[in-house]
């Protein structure tokens, strides 16, 4: 019985150790927030895809499949394209302009940077502290004991990795479970396959084509939202372009960037793929437990082996989210503290959220999956924040900022409210918030100041 432990055991006792194997840092911010710049492309592109792959992921795609909704191969077309764009025209000011936080350059004033930046950090702690509470979740599923005993642990190993070593370690780590992530998949795939065929005869195509305020999971929708929504999180989001900036020079983060688009869609579609073969195994599962549920029904190496996926998950969620938010704190406080210190704040915070989830799961579970999409509420206003000063190169004041931020908001809770689908919700949501920047920043008392890139 205790065997299932062993690969479990083994993951966590090897991530603890990466930072001791490590070149010990200068101390200075950039070094223990970016990696002193000095990130090659692989190593980049490899950490991205792992952060980006959470717990979520590991569930959500595999439910996809089940429900035979291989059309989700236009979001990933829409990631890749919107990538791409993210590269070509807004990294290019991004990467110049930031020494450790993305939003320090954007605010003409100390006021219009902080409403930017305490609507970033609200928003992140939520999500991944949802996130990062699936994991424990999982696994107590796995194992028993207490879903509070597994934050717990999740936190103290990836604490003692990303605190001591910074995001060298985090790289180094996220390079391991983005490996786990992708051979996990591959391992399910030949243990299903050949269980039936992967789209069965009156399921959806791989291309499907309507257009519905409701029901946007179709092609041209799903495209049109995969574009927007990684111009938010590959262009607007700290927590994912911490690990592109920190990339020696332009040219490779350019790279690193548009491959993480294609990598993240083979590790998505491997997991619809497994739902999809998952539905032939047994068709009366329940589609959003239904890996789960497989798992827990087969062998003891294949449990362990999926609690060290899970594991990885959580911890690359986790881990990044500290990293970033504890940069953006120091950038809010100015302080002359260490970036660890700061990185410590943002680990009780995530930990203490993730734990307050085990509350909102028994009593008011509609919760969950509004926490999930909290930093939908903001990522109108991030992407038409981004989008202004990338193109116009003029800083933003605080009105323009809290306009932005509110009205991406606005636009997102009201819409949200008549059921309307998240593709439409992304791109309405971004273009009114880039509106308002621009009318505000042209009816603005004083013009804001060029800045020279």
């Amino acid at each position: 019985m205790y065997l299932v432990y062993i690969p479990l055991l083994v993951y966590l006792i090897v991530v603890f150790l990466v930072p001791f194997f490590l070149r010990r840092d200068n101390g200075s911010d950039e070094s223990y927030y970016l990696a002193g710049r000095s990130l090659g492309v692989r190593s980049s592109f490899l950490s991205l895809v792992a952060t980006e792959t959470s717990v979520a992921t590991v569930l959500i795609f595999p439910a996809a499949g089940y429900n035979g909704k291989w059309n989700l191969l236009s979001l990933c077309i829409g990631y890749i394209v919107g990538r791409c764009m993210v590269a070509l025209h807004y990294l290019p000011t991004i990467y110049r302009m930031t020494d450790t936080s993305i939003y320090k350059a954007i605010g003409s004033d100390g006021p219009s940077r902080t409403v930017l930046e305490l609507s970033y950090l609200a928003a992140k702690y939520i999500s991944s502290g949802v996130r990062f509470f699936m994991g424990g979740m999982a696994l107590f599923g796995l194992f028993g004991g207490t879903i509070e005993f597994w934050i717990l642990i999740t936190a103290l190993v990836a604490g003692v990795y990303s605190l001591s070593g910074g995001l060298k370690a985090v790289v180094v780590t996220d390079q391991l479970q983005g490996m786990i992530l992708f051979l996990m998949g591959l391992v399910l795939l030949i243990i299903l396959w050949p269980a039936g065929p992967l789209i069965e005869q009156g399921s959806p195509g791989v291309f499907t084509w309507k257009l519905d305020w409701f029901d946007g999971a179709h092609s041209i929708p799903l495209f049109i939202g995969g574009l927007v929504l990684s111009i938010g999180s590959h262009g607007a989001d700290q927590d994912l372009l911490q690990r592109v900036i920190s990339v020696r020079d332009l040219k490779g983060a350019q790279r690193s960037m548009i491959l993480s688009g294609f990598g993240a869609t083979i590790v998505i579609m491997i997991f619809v793929a497994v739902g999809a073969l998952l539905r032939d195994w047994n068709g009366n599962l329940e589609p959003n437990q239904a890996l789960l549920e497989y798992v827990k029904s087969s062998s003891v190496l294949l449990q362990s082996l999926f609690a060290v996926l899970v594991a990885a998950a959580s911890m690359s969620t986790l881990d990044s989210a500290l990293h970033s938010t504890g940069a953006v704190w120091k950038s809010l406080l100015g302080s002359k503290k260490s970036g660890r210190w700061f990185s410590f704040l943002s680990l009780l915070i995530l930990t203490g959220s993730a734990l307050a989830f085990i509350y909102f799961e028994s009593h008011a579970r509609n919760l969950l999956s509004l926490a999930m999409g909290s930093m939908n509420y903001i990522n109108g206003g991030l992407i038409g924040i981004f989008t202004y000063f990338v193109f116009w190169k003029r800083s933003l004041s605080i009105y323009s900022m809290a306009a932005a931020i509110l009205g991406g908001f606005a636009v997102t809770l009201l819409m949200n409210l008549y059921g309307i689908h998240w593709t439409f919700i992304t791109v309405a949501s971004s273009t009114i918030a880039l509106m308002l920047v621009i009318l505000t920043q042209r009816i603005g008392d004083k013009e804001p100041e060029r800045r020279s890139f």
